[in-house]
């Protein structure tokens, strides 16, 4: 879905403006640590992913990395200026969640990149299936109504912004936080 330098994550990247600690939930083989030690100097990067495999892997690499998912981030409130999610929402078996375990954790701004377009009704589109894959995944399209409501509830977020980005994103959330 992209190395560290496709298009899209790039102009995700030019988005962050001035950070020093950055998690990467749901961060794989931590492919945006390699991309943002080449655009910024001196930030303290952590990854963070649910399998154990792929953390391993990342500390092996020297790269900071914990396990934890995105429904209970193992981090205290406002632990980092930036919190970035790329394509992993959309796997999970809802949103509401995620999205605020990532306001909790960050401080400045929250990123959500979506692979699947979310979409323009009133409900989530839950899609429990194999397509494309070994063994049952999600493949969600969330409302974006649904979250838009939610952000307006939550007294941490000052604004919020949907962002068309290249492939082989679709959408970018962008959360700017008080």
């Amino acid at each position: 879905m992209g190395d560290s330098f496709s298009k899209d994550r790039i102009c995700v990247r030019k988005k962050f403006g001035e950070f020093k600690t950055f998690l990467d939930a749901g961060c794989g083989a931590c492919p945006e640590y390699k991309g943002l030690n080449d655009m910024y100097k001196d930030i303290n990067y952590t990854g963070m992913d649910i399998t154990p495999k792929l953390v391993e892997y990342n500390i092996s690499q020297n790269i900071n990395c914990v396990q934890g998912s995105l429904n209970n981030i193992p981090f205290k409130d406002n632990s980092f200026d930036i919190v970035h999610s790329r394509h992993v929402v959309e796997h999970m078996n809802n949103i509401e969640n995620p999205i605020s375990e990532m306001i909790r954790v960050a401080s400045k701004k929250v990123f959500n990149v979506f692979f699947i377009k979310p979409t323009n009704k009133s409900h989530h589109i839950i899609n429990l299936d194999n397509k494309e894959t070994i063994g049952e995944v999600y493949h969600n399209k969330y409302s974006k109504q649904l979250i838009e409501e939610q952000l307006k509830e939550n007294k941490k977020v000052k604004d919020f912004e949907w962002i068309k980005i290249p492939a082989p994103s679709c959408e970018l959330l962008l959360i700017n936080l008080i």
